[in-house]
């Protein structure tokens, strides 16, 4: 009986977290034309890394109260590519209009073969 108790106990717990935890979760905004040509233009055409295939990368951000760039994460397996995104775009100044404080973006971006 003890054992019953502890285990409907443990789902219960298990059960409430997965709920708490999917209830907080935010639906990214979406990025306007505009944000996403500047961050293009910031991270620069030509990367140096080199790709063993095309990749299709998806850049987590938020814009703090100072209008710069916060990188939240870098959807990318390639180590080199997270931190030159990081140093590319972390805490730098986003000039397009329509960007939210404290929302999360999400942007995609395509790496292409050299």
């Amino acid at each position: 009986m003890r054992n019953l108790k502890s285990i409907i106990a443990i789902i219960a717990l298990s059960l409430s977290t997965v709920i708490a935890t999917s209830a907080s979760e935010k639906n990214p905004s979406k990025v306007t034309k505009e944000i996403r040509t500047e961050i293009v233009s910031m991270l620069g055409k030509k990367i140096p890394i080199e790709f063993k295939k095309a990749e299709k990368v998806e850049v987590s951000f938020m814009i703090n109260k100072d209008n710069e760039i916060v990188i939240l994460t870098v959807d990318c397996n390639q180590t080199e590519f997270n931190t030159y995104v990081k140093n590319k775009l972390n805490y730098k100044k986003l000039n397009a209009v329509g960007a939210k404080q404290g929302e999360v973006y999400k942007v995609p971006v395509k790496l292409k073969l050299k």
